[in-house]
């Protein structure tokens, strides 16, 4: 019985032995890095809620280029947009990179995550891709109505004519809304300076998503902001045919995070 249980528990460690070693072999020969892009684009990660920032993104791209055996980059974006600083910023560090990029937009990727699918050398996406939506939004709620039905008054005590512009409790005076329109469109001619340049877009097709529109990846092709219609896989293919690999390791450059909506919907 003794021998019995000692040659149990040697096979049990040998199997552990042979699991460990497995799953901590390294990844040889060429490869292509898998990056994820997923969620609202922001400049501080967060726990709460999916989000991507450049202090995530940047270690990641800067590795890639520092590692001689990945031979190109599969970027997959499922994102609404965000912060205009954060995509522009990972949007510039992509079109930098020195590798072949190809990148694949799955449900959605528009306004701030398609600035970053514009910085890559190859964009495929679904036929029913959300895709476009190239323009900058301003806001805020705005309670004066309200207040002055109830009776509530503003006092307005400011150093300067505009440090209280976009407060609540007011209305804007018509330099205000000059002003706000002017920060918008300024922006928006980063934006589609960028857009035009990385895709080399022509001045008619410039006119056309000027309205901010949303389309189906089916329409953007033909439009020029993608450029193959494909699913995942295809992008896969793609990539590699891109980099002359022909049987790369697809390796994950990001670990999955703790977050809250992890925890809350399983961490397998």
């Amino acid at each position: 019985m003794k021998k019995f249980f000692l040659g149990l528990f040697i096979g049990i460690a040998f199997a552990l032995a042979v699991m460990i070693s497995l799953t901590s072999v390294p990844v040889y020969g060429d490869k292509i890095a898998v990056v994820r892009i997923k969620g609202t684009i922001t400049s501080s990660s967060s726990l709460f809620e999916e989000t991507i920032s450049p202090e995530e993104i940047f270690p990641i791209l800067e590795k890639i280029d520092e590692d001689p055996s990945i031979k190109g980059v599969l970027i997959e974006i499922n994102s609404p947009g965000g912060s205009v600083v954060a995509s522009r910023e990972i949007a510039m560090a992509v079109r930098d990179m020195d590798k072949p990029t190809v990148c694949w937009l799955g449900d959605v990727a528009a306004s701030g995550a398609y600035w970053i699918a514009s910085s890559c050398d190859t964009i495929v996406a679904d036929p029913l891709t959300l895709t476009g939506s190239i323009g900058v939004t301003a806001s805020y709620l705005q309670f004066s109505g309200t207040m002055e039905k109830y009776g509530v008054t503003y006092e307005r005590f400011v150093s300067g004519e505009y440090k209280d512009t976009g407060s609540p409790f007011r209305n804007l005076t018509e330099n205000e809304e000059a002003g706000m329109m002017r920060l918008v469109n300024e922006t928006f001619e980063y934006f589609l300076d960028d857009v035009r340049h990385n895709r080399g877009l022509t001045n008619e097709a410039v006119e056309g998503i000027k309205s901010g529109g949303m389309y189906l990846g089916k329409d953007a092709v033909i439009i020029g902001l993608v450029d193959k219609l494909g699913t995942w896989k295809d992008a896969k293919e793609l990539v590699k045919n891109q980099t002359g690999t022909v049987n790369p390791s697809f390796v994950e450059m990001q670990k999955k995070g703790l977050g809250i909506s992890n925890l809350l919907y399983g961490l397998g």
